[in-house]
């Protein structure tokens, strides 16, 4: 049933004059505002040179997909969900696993470069090895060599990080309270050092920055990765905004009044954006750029692409019949290593108030 409080969609007509893929839905923005939203995807092939469209078109993710069967907040992601209202920049996204430039390696580094008419837009650069563990002996920690390996996910489960029951089990006698490394629950090396044994051995990160290397667990460094970060992350929670006291009391009486829960009122619409801190671009990515990929994939390194210099707009048509056209911001690059290929997005969302009726989307190759 209909919820009344939530306006029907405006967007009534929606044609696609694309190879891309279109997916149409309202969203809410702080204040209650409904957007109608469209998002685009295109996906490309993989390959030096000019990135070239893919034969077979992955569907639009509808939802954030997990890793593991364990509670949300403390799992990585394996994919990043597609639909959502808005993003202030580009997400620039890898997932799969990267490859040493050759055979078999122990340690390498992995980075990933944007340029734009050559001036570089976003630099980022980890370094990764094979699995290694901190092994405790005479009251300290060893750190062994990491095994020679052919590649390595790219998971946070694998980064420094991780969550563990409390070893002091509460008075009352519920269950000990878990204490969760915010920045990234789902990593390894963050312990309880009170219920450790003499001589124990713990799985060490195998991603680090080379200004930050791992020697012990339970060392603060930042948070490291290529892939997408969940929303209950600190890097993405820090902009979810301030739920109190406050807050609480005001849903409850708009969810009497049979109306949605708001947002905070100093929600940050960065919480949108799911990549790695380091990995969002200052402002939205032209469609252009020249990406350059280094450690990531076997007998080619490095790997450079350019983006497919495709813009994509929209031809809107509102309810005093007037038209206006719009360029839909490229907010949205995914590298899938597992199957070679990009996802490109680009997204589309027009606040109801503008009675906006129809749209019509379309793309232009630039040179």
């Amino acid at each position: 049933m209909h919820n009344p409080s939530i306006p029907a969609p405006r967007l009534e007509e929606l044609h696609n004059r694309t190879p891309l893929l279109l997916f149409q839905c309202d969203k809410m923005a702080v204040g209650r505002r409904f957007h109608d939203t469209v998002v685009a995807k295109g996906t490309f092939m993989l390959a030096p040179g000019r990135l070239e469209l893919a034969e077979v078109q992955t569907p639009i993710a509808l939802a954030d997909e997990s890793w593991d069967g364990v509670p949300a907040e403390r799992s990585s992601l394996r994919h990043a969900g597609e639909v959502v209202l808005c993003k202030p920049s580009t997400d620039v996204l890898v997932t799969g696993a990267v490859h040493p430039a050759a055979e078999a390696s122990p340690c390498w580094d992995v980075g990933l470069t944007l340029r734009r008419t050559g001036a570089v837009v976003l630099e980022h650069r980890v370094q990764v090895t094979g699995p290694r563990w901190w092994r405790r002996r005479d009251d300290r920690w060893v750190l062994t060599d990491p095994e020679p390996t052919v590649e390595v996910p790219i998971r946070y489960e694998l980064a420094y990080g991780g969550a563990y029951q409390d070893s002091e089990a509460p008075p009352d006698g519920s269950e000990p309270r878990w204490i969760v490394h915010q920045p990234n629950p789902s990593g390894t090396g963050f312990v309880d050092a009170r219920a450790l044994t003499q001589e124990c051995e713990i799985r060490a990160p195998q991603w680090q920055q080379a200004s930050h290397p791992l020697t012990a667990p339970n060392e603060e460094v930042p948070l490291v990765g290529l892939g997408p970060v969940a929303r209950p992350w600190r890097s993405r929670l820090q902009h979810a905004g301030t739920y109190d006291e406050a807050w609480e009391r005001r849903t409850r009486e708009d969810i009497a009044r049979g109306l949605p829960a708001d947002y905070a009122d100093d929600f940050d619409s960065r919480f949108f954006q799911c990549a790695h801190p380091a990995l969002i671009t200052p402002e939205y990515l032209h469609g252009d750029e020249e990406l350059t990929l280094t450690g990531m994939v076997a007998g080619t390194n490095p790997l450079v692409v350019r983006l497919p210099c495709r813009r994509v707009e929209a031809r809107l048509l509102d309810g005093r019949g007037e038209l206006q056209q719009v360029r839909m911001p490229l907010d949205t690059v995914h590298v899938d290593l597992e199957r070679a290929v990009v996802h490109l997005c680009w997204r589309l969302s027009l606040d109801q108030a503008r009675d906006i009726r129809a749209a019509l989307v379309f793309a232009t190759e630039e040179t």
